[in-house]
């Protein structure tokens, strides 16, 4: 079945694992199967850490110069800061999170109305959108999505990829996972699992096999499963 025989209407894949599992890959790995956007939270984090309003509001909450040498956000202190210190974190995330929910929003809205560009930069509509959220449970955004997938990899696997892609130790790998919900509950939660300790051929041949199923999947639109980006998403098995 190809994407133009695929029932018609919006579906949202939401994609779950720890931290180094290769989540992203498998996420930009099913949108290119799928034919469409690939919503990523990070990217969203990035830019508006861009942004002096964000740098004021953090440095404000914090009581913590944050700049580097040349003025812009020093992302490893800022990491040493909140991984510490769980209030701090919490502080930080209500300044992001909006911010990020809203271009989440913003980014499905124009997939489903077809004003999304795709990569030849032409306007399509989308049957699909796959969510790269880290904080996707955490921050209840799986209620927006119709399907679930956990990329499963081993933890020793998990922190040598982060540890070196990132230059952390190993406590510092853990710290996070620490402050993140747990692999088991995220495996618990999802509807398949991909396994990634292998090659990314691998990788990228389990994520297009996925396409039967979420051909299934049964649409809904956004109004209904996300009414606004500043309230909370409807539960999708409601």
């Amino acid at each position: 079945m190809s994407k133009q025989e695929a029932p018609p209407g919006f579906r949202v894949i939401g994609v779950l694992g720890g931290i180094g599992s290769g989540k992203s890959t498998a996420a930009r790995f099913i949108a290119e199967a799928l034919d469409c956007p690939h919503l990523d939270a990070d990217s969203a984090v990035s830019d508006l850490f861009q942004r002096a309003e964000t740098l004021s509001a953090l440095e404000f909450a914090l009581n913590d110069s944050l700049r580097d040498e040349n003025g812009a956000l020093d992302r490893s202190k800022l990491s040493a800061r909140i991984f510490k210190d769980p209030s701090a974190r919490r502080d930080v995330e209500a300044i992001l999170h909006p911010g990020v929910r809203r271009h989440l929003h913003h980014g499905l809205r124009l997939a489903e109305t077809g004003t999304e560009t795709n990569l030849n930069g032409e306007k399509q509509q989308a049957t699909w959108a796959v969510l790269d959220v880290p904080l996707l449970l955490e921050g209840g955004l799986d209620a927006a999505c119709d399907f679930l997938v956990f990329v499963s990899t081993p933890p020793e696997l998990r922190s040598s990829r982060a540890c070196e892609r990132h230059g952390w130790s190993k406590d510092e790998w853990a710290s996070r996972e620490a402050a993140q919900f747990t692999i088991s509950d995220k495996e618990t939660r999802a509807d398949v699992i991909l396994h990634n300790s292998g090659t990314l051929d691998s990788l990228r041949e389990q994520a297009t096999a996925l396409f039967p199923l979420l051909c299934d999947l049964p649409p809904r639109p956004l109004s209904e499963r996300w009414p606004l980006p500043d309230e909370a998403p409807v539960n999708r098995k409601a």
